[in-house]
């Protein structure tokens, strides 16, 4: 099996944001990016409760825009820490498990490399119809 070197795929996660910026539902853009690793970032005190339980994925929620629960997640390190500094934590998944997995109880956003132009955000609808549709 020939490994793919991370930066290739950190690359194509990128060009897919960018694509996904021009058309927003654009399938191979879509394709590319759910199969993509992205970069959840764990603040202290859920990196902790996750280190403990590893079987679960705490997701850390904040409000982006101000009165919108969003979830964060990034497609490389240098992205995360432009946006949160003060954040060492990430927990490294690929996209598709992160929108199979979304939940339904409450209506969050997700949004993609928050804080760069290139930034995509999705409805809980959009993550639980689109992207964890994608590639099947």
């Amino acid at each position: 099996m020939i490994a793919i070197p991370e930066a290739v795929l950190t690359a194509a996660a990128q060009d897919a944001l960018r694509d996904l910026k021009r058309h927003r539902y654009d399938p191979s853009a879509l394709d590319t990016l759910i199969a993509c690793d992205v970069l959840v970032p764990l603040p202290d005190d859920l990196a902790t409760r996750d280190a403990q339980d590893s079987g679960l994925l705490t997701l850390p929620v904040l409000e982006y825009p101000p009165g919108t629960q969003a979830v964060v997640a990034f497609t490389c390190e240098e992205r995360l820490s432009d946006a949160f500094p003060e954040i060492y934590c990430y927990r490294q998944l690929q996209l598709e498990v992160l929108a199979v997995n979304w939940p339904t109880e409450t209506d969050l956003t997700l949004a993609i490399d928050l804080g760069h132009p290139d930034a995509v955000t999705f409805t809980s609808e959009a993550v639980r119809s689109v992207l964890s549709h994608c590639q099947r």
